[in-house]
């Protein structure tokens, strides 16, 4: 029986300098528009604004086509231990009619009447209530609905289908995540470069034997990523251990044809 999931966690992007972007520097955290809705009976019926991530997916490379076809032709695959090492984790799928959506937005109602109580202790706990319920929620994705990725819109999309496992960056080394953006914010491009500009601290990191793939969209490309590697990586590891990175290289045009 085949996987479902994979041993790996892929990240695509759709220009090769990009790519070589992640090997230079490591994967850098961006802010990304998400729009969860809860249940529209209680008083907190979701959120609109921008989070802090990097994202990358669990698909066994016999179904990540139609995955690929939308978020870029290039692309790395890390070994899911890597991930796990890293703190990263898969994200909730919320049905906003669920019994999941309504205790979210339950949880943050009773926060918020305990922050307007006069017992100093009582607000406290509020707040902490609060900025876990918060936190959660930057690890939550609607089931469905539509987003626009790279000027094109998507309508009615399957969002569990993309598996996706979640890098949300901590500040100073803490649990507690980056802030998120306001809609306002994430739709001014000055404020949004701003905000991106701030995460350049807090790439996520890895090492030549975290990889185990490398992706470019055809054979025409590989010669050149080879010798993107050589540069990018020449000071830092020996010629062995380049060998073996490029030896991961492999086409996108090979997994629509072969898997």
């Amino acid at each position: 029986m085949s996987n479902i999931s994979s041993n790996s966690l892929f990240h695509f992007t759709p220009k090769l300098e990009y790519l070589t972007e992640i090997f230079k520097r490591g994967f850098q955290p961006r802010y990304c528009s998400e729009d969860l809705k809860l249940n529209e009976s209680r008083s907190i019926r979701g959120f609109n604004f921008g989070i802090p991530m990097t994202c990358f997916c669990d698909i066994s490379l016999g179904q990540i086509s139609n995955h690929i076809n939308t978020y870029g032709n290039y692309g790395i695959g890390m070994k899911k231990e890597w991930g796990i090492k890293k703190r990263l984790n898969p994200i909730i799928y919320v049905n906003k009619d669920s019994y999941v959506a309504e205790p979210l937005s339950i949880i943050a109602e009773n926060a918020l009447e305990l922050n307007k109580l006069k017992d100093e202790n009582v607000r406290k706990i509020g707040g902490e209530i609060m900025n876990s319920w918060a936190n959660l929620l930057m690890y939550s994705k609607p089931y469905t609905g539509d987003f626009k990725h790279q000027g094109t819109k998507h309508k009615d999309v399957k969002f569990y289908n993309e598996r996706e496992w979640r890098y949300i960056p901590s500040k100073g080394g803490k649990s507690a995540p980056h802030g998120t953006l306001s809609k306002e914010k994430m739709e001014n491009s000055t404020e949004l470069e701003k905000a991106n500009e701030k995460l350049k601290n807090y790439r996520l990191r890895f090492k030549a034997d975290d990889v185990k793939y490398i992706f470019v969209k055809n054979e025409n490309e590989i010669h050149r990523m080879v010798s993107e590697l050589r540069t990018i990586k020449s000071p830092i590891y020996d010629n062995k251990t380049i060998d073996i990175l490029t030896s991961k290289i492999l086409t996108t045009e090979q997994i629509f044809e072969d898997f």
